[in-house]
């Protein structure tokens, strides 16, 4: 079905070895995000074993976000270099298989992201600031988005609104790593974004966003909206989603 439901957020499945005598490890971790249609859901990575053969483990529930849930798994009993991700909820069955060309990692490159671009963490904050005899109260949102290196020319950020669209303001983000791995170079890096201090607008008790990344080399252009619903953030102090 061309409904996206469920995004990969992260996957890594790298064998390396830390020394000492010590070789072969292995170390797959999988994050991912599913739009919350019903309370039961079955969510699993599918993936290939060293002989082709696909087989399935289950993933376990981490926390709820309101109209998403987020699930993960991690296991050093395999590694992987193809997967894609399964969901079933509510009688259906859908699958982010990375628009049919299945999630793929190597030796040398043993990480990836779905959509090439996804919210890893955002946090809103409170805060006062004096002017004019009074005292105000500001609100902003910080946070880290994660974006596979398609290209070095790009631009990351985050299109808010604190009051429900009526008006919105885009906040480029800066690069601030790659995600770190044992062994192999990381595709993903790390973006990190603050939103301006605005004075706290009580139209509306949430903020809503989305993630943007644009390839500058390519003209393409990649969004995390929450599975087109945008993500919703408490403007209360500390509020945090992943």
């Amino acid at each position: 079905m061309g409904i996206e439901v469920v995004r990969l957020k992260y996957g890594q499945s790298v064998s390396f070895s830390p020394g000492g005598g010590i070789t072969g490890v292995e170390d797959s971790h999988f994050e991912v995000k599913v739009k919350n249609i019903a309370f039961e859901k079955d969510v699993a990575i599918r993936f290939a074993l060293s002989d082709g053969v696909f087989t399935e483990k289950a993933m376990s529930f981490q926390d709820h976000f309101g109209d998403y849930d987020l699930y993960s798994l991690s296991d050093n009993e395999f590694v992987t270099n193809q997967f894609v991700v399964r969901y079933t909820v509510a009688g259906q069955t859908f699958f982010d298989n990375n628009q049919g060309a299945d999630y793929r990692v190597d030796d040398s490159r043993p990480n990836t992201c779905g959509g090439n671009v996804d919210l890893n963490r955002a946090i809103a904050h409170k805060g006062s600031e004096a002017g004019g005899g009074f005292v105000f109260t500001t609100s902003r949102v910080e946070g880290e988005i994660l974006v596979k290196n398609l290209s070095f020319n790009k631009q990351v950020g985050i299109r808010l609104t604190a009051n429900d669209w009526a008006t919105f303001q885009d906040t480029l983000a800066t690069f601030s790593g790659t995600v770190s791995l044992p062994e192999g170079s990381s595709q993903v890096e790390v973006w990190k974004f603050l939103t301006p201090e605005f004075n706290l607008d009580l139209s509306s008790p949430v903020s809503q966003f989305a993630i943007f990344y644009f390839n500058l080399d390519t003209g393409e252009s990649f969004w995390d909206n929450n599975f087109g619903q945008n993500y919703t953030i408490s403007k209360d102090d500390l509020s945090t989603i992943l």
